[in-house]
């Protein structure tokens, strides 16, 4: 945000117009990588903003969306804003699969229309938009004299499409950094708080600025290139390269050779890594955990002794953000990156590159004339219903496409295909991970395809699966689970589970008794235990699964507790665990082999609601779990109906910094958190609608950052103890409209509690 305190005050300003209560638009507009979106964003989630506005939405258009997909994006994070009930399916997922958020047979605008209705709303999108479309968007957008807000985040010539009708602000317009932001910038990317030598800085900063001439990315791309480099011969050979007599013919002439230099200093292993970024979707966000599975399954990745693959995988990409070329969206509290973006003009220069190279065959269009030569090919598209390919492709080794947005904000019908005959002739494939493609079955030849390693079809419409699946020896990833299964269970043959190379697994499979030797197994979700043996002969059906990393079951009942206890007794190695169904053993706590579990999320009735050994539960059993548990990070309950001394043992855990408690998970109407419990806590969920008082004692919490409440209708008050948390920096309140009038800043009686906390957001 260096150089942008003027932009940000101006876009504050033209927000937050009190005197302009009409629906109006405000823009933001200047040249590829100039900062538009960074400096969007920061607004966005100021604490002026979130505060103003009841519903926030960001839609990212993609190349060639429809404008029935847009309103829908935006219809899908307007009702995740506004309706939180214990009906709606996977709703502390966000929306998933739900019909409120992809309706089908209706008519989107009119939805849409109808959730704005009577809120206070910001609308922000980010790309050029047609006509048409804005037209659309326009229409679908009620303007009620509320001070909503629609932003706009373009290019000159993308405003010049928009015809608006009311109130517009004068466009936010960025320029380039001057000499003095430009080193600053340039600066912190590369020494941190230190600073280039003195007899060294004079020069550079004339030369880096007369290199970038001001632009952010070419500024993070050069500095990502020079922090690893000796000063000063190893910076005056990068120099020497960019410098050149004859100033560039074009603005962004230094740009595209900047990437070009910093795309050529990588290690040949890293540039394969940032090619494969050509085959995904432009101006989108992406899944780390997957592409360093489809790196794996490529072969880009080299074994390390003592680190998984996936471990080395995430090394890679560190590396790549550390270097600028991609850039870090999201990590979790143990440094592990979860979603990464590249920025539009790095994706077209991969997508040039990959093409130069013959490295991947990348189209926009479900009519694809590829060559019979290709060796991988990536189709991007959400404008058309048909795949075609219109030619056989049999040296083809992986087909990557992305037919509709996964994240919910395509059309509400997948692209429509039978089978996946097109590929039938491609014998060789690698890797296949198709989005949005309506199946209801794989053609019996996919278990000919026996170098199949990656195998991603999470459609969620499948409803057969040929028992020559198992013949993919080779096979390490298979993702077959979509939002809309439900809880079908597929049958698979057993030799399936005795495929040596699996290492991942998510599809709606029913587990055997016993799974073969599975070794490198780390990831089994989407699984129901249907098979295995419940009449408590204390076998372990995962006994030979050890290297698990990530566990997801469903469909557990109480007969299952046997198998299940002895199965988590030898996963050491344990670190994300989801438990469904109509009866979870409470002894998920007690076991002392899950020592490395980070995260917990229990779905179902508690055994033991007053914890393990609830006969003894004294002040002993409450510290042994802090040995036994010193990880556990995020914990979530729903319908557990557990006890004030579950509870209690819960405030000991050491690390816990997230917990969610909602419908059911509480059996009571009274809840305390005990002096000193829950001394890591830094995000509270509770949605309680049986609870009427909630004491905190001195010393609980006292961390805090964020506190939601979820339709605790019967609540009297806040606890007094909310006016010590310093740290508390927002209060989200989920349809409480008593709770909404007791911290009023004139006469509520629970103002004086929250009134140090920056954002309160009320939501309907």
């Amino acid at each position: 945000m260096i150089g942008f305190d003027k932009y940000s005050g101006m876009l504050k300003e033209q927000l937050l117009d009190d005197a302009v209560t009409s629906r109006a638009l405000v823009s933001i507009v200047g040249e590829s990588s100039i900062g538009k979106t960074t400096l969007a964003r920061k607004v966005y989630q100021s604490p002026e903003v979130r505060n103003h506005f009841e519903i926030r939405t960001w839609t990212v258009l993609p190349p060639k969306s429809r404008p029935a997909d847009v309103l829908r994006d935006i219809h899908r994070q307007a009702i995740s804003q506004l309706r939180r009930s214990p009906s709606q399916q996977n709703v502390e997922d966000g929306c998933g699969g739900d019909a409120a958020c992809r309706p089908a047979g209706k008519d989107i605008s009119n939805l849409l229309f109808r959730n704005m209705t009577g809120r206070r709303y910001l609308v922000v999108v980010d790309g050029s938009i047609a006509a048409a479309d804005w037209n659309s968007l326009r229409a679908s957008l009620p303007d009620e004299g509320n001070g909503s807000r629609v932003l706009l985040i373009t290019d000159s010539a993308g405003l010049e499409v928009v015809a608006y009708a009311g109130p517009t602000y004068d466009p936010v317009e960025l320029t380039r950094l001057n000499p003095e932001n430009t080193y600053e910038v340039f600066r912190r990317r590369v020494f941190g708080r230190g600073d280039c030598p003195g007899r060294y800085r004079s020069r550079y900063y004339q030369d880096i600025f007369r290199i970038t001439r001001g632009l952010p990315l070419s500024i993070v791309v050069l500095a990502g290139v020079l922090r690893s480099k000796e000063l000063p011969a190893e910076w005056d050979e990068v120099m020497s390269q960019l410098i050149t007599a004859r100033e560039p013919s074009t603005k962004n002439g230094n740009s595209r050779r900047i990437m070009s230099l910093a795309f050529d200093d990588l290690p040949h292993h890293l540039k394969s890594c940032f090619l494969y970024f050509a085959a995904m979707r432009e101006s989108a966000a992406v899944d780390a955990q997957r592409l360093v599975r489809l790196w794996v399954a490529e072969g880009f990745v080299r074994p390390r002794r003592g680190s998984t693959m996936e471990e080395v995988g995430q090394g890679y990409l560190k590396e790549l953000i550390s270097r600028c070329m991609v850039q870090l969206v999201h990590k979790d509290e143990f440094g592990v990156v979860q979603t990464v973006a590249v920025h539009d003009r790095l994706h077209a220069f991969a997508q040039d590159e990959a093409q130069e190279a013959s490295f991947i065959e990348s189209h926009d269009s479900t009519d694809v004339l590829a060559p019979a030569t290709v060796r991988r090919l990536a189709v991007q598209n959400s404008s058309e219903r048909y795949v075609h390919l219109s030619n056989a492709l049999p040296k083809l080794r992986s087909i990557v496409c992305h037919l509709v947005d996964p994240n919910g904000g395509g059309g509400a019908k997948c692209i429509q295909s039978t089978d996946l005959g097109f590929l039938h002739a491609s014998k060789f494939l690698r890797v296949i991970d198709i989005h949005g493609l309506e199946l209801k079955k794989l053609p019996n030849e996919i278990g000919s395809m026996i170098h199949i390693r990656y195998l991603g079809l999470p459609c969620g419409q499948l409803e057969k699966l040929p028992q020559s699946v198992s013949n993919l020896i080779n096979l390490q990833s298979l993702i077959l689970k979509g939002s809309s299964a439900g809880h079908r269970v597929l049958d698979v043959a057993t030799a399936f589970w005795r495929i040596p190379t699996l290492r991942h697994v998510d599809a709606p499979f029913a587990l055997p008794k016993v799974l073969g030797d599975l070794h490198s197994l780390q990831t089994l979700h989407g699984v129901q235990p249907l098979c295995w043996d419940t009449r408590g002969a204390g076998g372990n059906p995962l006994g030979r699964a050890t290297n698990l990393r990530s566990l997801e079951l469903s469909g557990l009942v109480a007969a299952h507790a046997g198998a299940l206890t002895a199965a988590l007794e030898s996963l050491d190695l344990l670190m994300h665990l989801v438990l469904r169904g109509e009866s979870l053993p409470a002894t998920v706590f007690s076991i002392p082999s899950l020592r490395r579990l980070q995260s917990l999320k229990l779905l179902g009735s508690m055994d033991s609601p007053e914890g393990p050994d609830s006969d003894e539960v004294g002040d002993s059993a409450l510290d042994m779990v802090r040995y036994i548990r010193p990880n556990l990070t995020r914990l979530s309950m729903w319908s557990t109906m557990v006890g004030q001394k579950f509870v209690n043992m819960l405030g000991e855990l050491p690390s816990l910094t997230e917990l969610t408690l909602m419908w059911g998970a509480y059996d009571g109407e009274r809840l305390e958190f005990r002096d000193g419990g829950f001394r890591s806590l830094q995000k509270l969920k509770l949605g309680l609608p049986e609870l009427e008082e909630w004491t905190v004692r001195a010393g609980a919490m006292a961390l805090l950052a964020r506190l939601t409440l979820f339709r605790c209708a019967k609540m009297r008050m806040l606890p007094e103890e909310l006016t010590e948390m310093q740290e508390l920096e927002e209060l989200v309140l989920y349809n409480m409209p008593l709770m909404v009038g007791r911290i009023k800043e004139c006469g509520g009686e629970d103002h004086h509690k929250v009134k140090h906390v920056p954002v309160i957001q009320t939501i309907w």
